[in-house]
């Protein structure tokens, strides 16, 4: 950077949003005629932003921890056309891990004990398990 560009302190600030109204002005102008600024400040965005992929592997692997039921009864599905002549043997395995991901679904057992207490006549425990129902989970 040459003199008349902005220290790295105060591009800093800019990319946090904690300059001054006035000082982000002045610097949205000088880096509206300044290349080697605005790229600086890309490669700390960048940075700022990449995620790790340490991070996506575990997001990705957790999506299949929660979902491996659901996957198996897809594969067994597709590949109950990629092998006609066991057509009925994947067929039977995708209604079985089918069935096994609705059973184990944390909303299907909720939703049997909510039935269970139901039944029961315990309104209270009914209520007391609906209350801890989180449906983002």
């Amino acid at each position: 950077m040459n003199r008349i560009c902005p220290s790295e302190e105060i591009l800093s600030e800019y990319i946090s949003g904690v300059l001054s109204a006035e000082e982000r002005i002045k610097t949205e102008k000088h880096l509206a005629a300044c290349a080697e600024c605005r790229k600086l400040i890309a490669e700390t965005h960048d940075i700022i932003n990449k995620r790790d992929i340490g991070e996506i592997a575990s997001t990705v692997f957790r999506w299949i921890g929660k979902n491996r039921w659901l996957i198996g009864a897809t594969m067994a599905f597709a590949s109950s056309f990629l092998f006609p002549k066991y057509f009925l043997q994947f067929l039977a395995a995708t209604l079985l891990l089918g069935a096994k991901c609705i059973i184990d679904a944390r909303t299907t057992r909720m939703l049997i004990m909510i039935h269970d207490a139901w039944k029961r006549g315990d309104k209270d425990k009914a209520d007391e398990i609906l209350s801890r129902f989180d449906p983002k989970k």
